[in-house]
């Protein structure tokens, strides 16, 4: 055979293998990816609550200090003058007014006053009592939220030892060390005032 010939059939011999198998490259193309578009807008994520503001809140002990970041601090019955009014202050702004009463039947009572409706009183260069007016609205309350314009199904709710009688001063609530007048009697009565420890109250 000829080296044409010979040559001519390696290159036909080729040419069938070529046909009958896959070529080298000749995998499935893959489907064309489609063009990158702008990523779908995601859902708006629910807004994070807002960080209550820094504030002050009743409570059995006395008054505490809550931070915008959410630690608290007590600052208890028993504590000299200067550190409730510096304390408060920082919070509250600068008192409003400073007096004292004689005729409190506790002894002489002296009464520091915020713009918010709400009274430290001291006696003896103590702090023992505190006073939360009608003016204070929920400005002032307890961490679960009693303050003036609470019901008294919320009073019910929050405190197990509630005590309710009408004397001298109106219908007089009582639990524990706080205290307070409901408007009117019944379950949708409303909380017009509140104190905690030593008050100075007439009846």
């Amino acid at each position: 055979m000829s080296t044409l010939r010979l040559l001519s059939a390696v290159a036909l011999a080729a040419l069938v293998t070529a046909c009958g198998q896959p070529a080298e490259n000749s995998t499935p193309a893959k489907p064309a990816e489609a063009a990158p578009q702008a990523e779908a807008a995601k859902p708006a994520e629910p807004a994070a609550p807002a960080t209550p503001a820094a504030g002050v809140a009743l409570d059995q002990e006395g008054l505490r200090l809550v931070s915008a970041s959410g630690p608290t601090r007590l600052v208890t019955y028993g504590t000299a003058t200067a550190d409730p009014v510096a304390a408060l202050s920082s919070v509250l702004g600068n008192p409003e007014d400073r007096s004292t009463n004689s005729e409190c039947g506790a002894g002489p009572t002296e009464f520091v006053s915020w713009a918010n409706d709400l009274d430290a009183l001291f006696m003896d260069g103590k702090f023992v009592g505190w006073g939360a007016g009608s003016k204070s609205g929920g400005k002032a309350s307890t961490m679960a939220g009693i303050g003036v314009g609470s019901t008294r199904q919320q009073l019910t709710a929050a405190f197990g030892n509630l005590m309710v009688e009408e004397t001298t001063l109106g219908i007089e609530f009582s639990a524990g060390d706080i205290s307070g007048i409901l408007d009117k009697d019944g379950p949708t009565g409303k909380v017009d005032a509140i104190w905690g420890g030593t008050s100075c109250v007439f009846r």
